[in-house]
């Protein structure tokens, strides 16, 4: 019937719940597994086909990482024109799996346009769209629009961040249907970034962002193409913070005509501010960048690193769908995502090739596993096992990888596991995706760990491989 209901020939596995047959790695680990996910594909699609020729769809808005994945209406109903505006960008990007447009404040009202949260950054961004108006008196004019569109706006993400500073305990974003978001992170421990977006100037008015307000609050004000650009360019939730925070912290005057020009010496100088009193940019310095090799470089080696979205949005796509099964034990799945999110876009590269790599190697029968220590915010198990494999062994084998690897690398408290089939023409696909977090590994934990490996050799003979990569490759 489920086939049926899509339309389309596909592979269904049947998966089922069991103890781990050969150890239960759970009772010494406390890992938060999600044991089953299954993907709906068809009959002659893989696991490197979906993740590595497709393109990067992002997902839409959602109140929740897993919970209410694209539950946003996609056409951004109810929004003016200058929120849609935004909005449709945030979608477009990453920001669309922890932004929510026009949030409740405690009294009902609206607290902002778009409110983004990834603990421990909070982004509070306010839109006003003011058509420029052209008197003949420009001072006059000038001073108008900055007053309806900057300053407005510049009010609103002020007035925001002092009804969020309200509670001194936790609260959560109440969405504007009324039903519960994310976490908002505690006064004490959260990172605010405010952002003004004025539309309507056509760049006759120039302005740029800096401290405001009382206690020397910094705003960053962004007009249409700046935004939309930053955006594109910064298409992480780690590379836009740390945008932000370098900005934050730029202590020259800076004038230019668009933000983007200051974004491109971002870039260029990596990813820091030149340390100087004064930056004075002429328009046409982002167009410059566009346009040199090293941008096209970049933007070339980059294109593995969508594998690593598009594994996540596999994840997201099918929780929207009910296709991931499990109840409602998703925490080890729920934390495994967010920490895939987290990693930055030079990072998802490498992260990208050693997946794909892995694939290819699986496929060959060279690899059965694989352990990506570095970069990344966690160590990353990869496992492909026979088809034939019963999925309960499957499982135990990715915990007893994952145990294994944390006790191989010490330095990382977090391993994060993904387990597939070995890849086949013709032969569609399951995964399995799992959080281990062990702040500290005990002595018996370690101890068990190290059983495991001399008992069933896992990690035991591995070939270490070493790759320089450059940002800007030349």
């Amino acid at each position: 019937d489920l086939v049926q209901q899509v339309g389309q020939r596909a592979v269904i596995r049947s998966l089922r719940y069991s103890r781990p047959r050969r150890a239960d790695v759970a009772q010494f680990t406390k890992v938060g597994l999600h044991r089953i996910h299954v993907v709906l594909v068809p009959q002659n699609t893989n696991l490197r086909n979906s993740c590595v020729q497709q393109a990067y769809c992002p997902v839409a808005n959602s109140v929740g990482i897993l919970n209410s994945i694209m539950a946003a209406p996609p056409e951004n109903t109810g929004l003016n024109d200058a929120e849609r505006f935004v909005a449709e960008h945030c979608r477009r990007s990453f920001l669309s799996l922890w932004t929510y447009p026009n949030p409740q404040g405690q009294s009902g009202k609206e607290l902002c346009d778009l409110l983004t949260v990834c603990d421990p950054d909070v982004i509070v961004i306010s839109v006003k769209h003011i058509d420029f108006k052209d008197t003949g008196r420009p001072e006059v004019d000038l001073a108008r629009w900055r007053r309806r569109a900057v300053d407005e706006s510049v009010k609103q993400v002020f007035g925001a961040e002092r009804c969020l500073d309200l509670d001194a305990v936790q609260q959560c974003i109440t969405t504007k249907d009324g039903t519960t978001g994310l976490t908002i992170p505690a006064k004490g421990t959260r990172r605010m970034h405010r952002v003004a977006v004025a539309l309507g100037g056509e760049r006759r008015a120039l302005f740029c962002s800096g401290v405001a307000g009382g206690g020397n609050k910094y705003v960053h004000v962004l007009d249409g193409p700046s935004f939309a650009t930053i955006l594109r360019e910064l298409d992480t939730i780690s590379d836009f913070v740390a945008y932000l925070i370098a900005k934050e912290k730029l202590q020259a005057q800076v004038m230019m005509e668009g933000e983007e020009d200051l974004l491109a010496v971002y870039l260029q100088n990596g990813r820091t501010f030149p340390d100087k009193d004064l930056i004075c940019l002429d328009g046409g310095v982002w167009h410059t960048f566009l346009q040199s090799d090293a941008y096209k470089a970049k933007k070339g080696a980059d294109e593995v690193s969508y594998v690593w979205d598009r594994l996540i949005e596999t994840f997201c796509r099918d929780q929207h769908a009910g296709l991931l099964l499990g109840g409602h034990d998703i925490d080890g799945v729920e934390r495994a995502l967010r920490t895939m999110v987290r990693e930055d876009r030079f990072t998802r590269r490498g992260l990208g090739k050693s997946f794909s790599g892995f694939l290819d190697a699986n496929q060959q029968g060279q690899a059965r596993a694989r352990i990506h220590p570095d970069p990344g915010l966690a160590t990353y198990v990869f496992l492909g096992c026979p088809v034939d494999l019963p999925r309960e062994d499957r499982i135990a084998e990715l915990k007893a990888r994952c145990l294994i690897a944390r006790w191989l690398h010490p330095e990382k408290a977090e391993v994060v596991g993904i387990a597939t089939e070995t890849p086949k023409p013709g032969q569609g696909f399951s995964l399995d995706l799992m959080s281990l977090l062990i702040p500290e590994l005990t002595p018996e934990q370690a101890a068990l760990a190290e059983q495991w490996q001399q008992e069933f050799g896992y990690f035991k003979n591995m070939r270490y491989c070493r790759r320089h990569e450059d940002e800007y490759p030349n």
